[in-house]
């Protein structure tokens, strides 16, 4: 029964990274069990979504390209803000703020449309990982659990 549990919370790790440490660690698991968990379900949440996320847009390149005229690009505010964001911050920016801030499945998606040929991604993203799994289990075991109505109180 201890390993169904372990393995919902890597699953949870990797699609709600941030809330992870928080949740693992008050069910009962060790700082460190915490942190092997949520390093566990981030890295498998990486590889998958950025993975899949590759698989998808060579697909789709491949299915919809068209060897005639391409169609002129539509800038929306949305476009704009996400290209500014790669100028700014670049590959290691989007590697910091996936796992808290954009979350795993969309920054590795992301990852994977801007970032699929430079080999640094995914060392990029992992780092992320298992530096964001010690300071939100260090926080958590330090101050108490992380909770939304805490974050949106500053």
């Amino acid at each position: 029964m201890k390993i169904v549990q372990v393995i919902g919370w890597i699953l949870f790790s990797s699609v709600k990274f941030f809330l992870a440490p928080s949740a693992v660690y008050i069910s009962g698991y060790s700082y460190a069990e915490t942190i092997i968990i949520t390093i566990i379900g981030g890295a498998l949440g990486v590889y998958g979504f950025y993975y899949g996320g590759s698989a998808f847009f060579a697909w789709f390149s491949n299915r919809f390209s068209s060897s005639s005229s391409k169609p002129k690009k539509v800038f929306n505010k949305k476009n704009r803000i996400i290209i500014r964001v790669k100028n700014t911050h670049g590959l290691f920016g989007l590697a910091v703020l996936t796992p808290c801030l954009l979350s795993i499945p969309i920054g590795s998606v992301l990852a994977a449309k801007y970032y699929r040929h430079d080999r640094r991604t995914i060392p990029a993203f992992l780092t992320a990982v298992v530096f964001w799994s010690f300071v939100l289990t260090t926080i958590t075991s330090s101050f108490g659990p992380i909770s939304w109505s805490e974050i949106l109180s500053f």
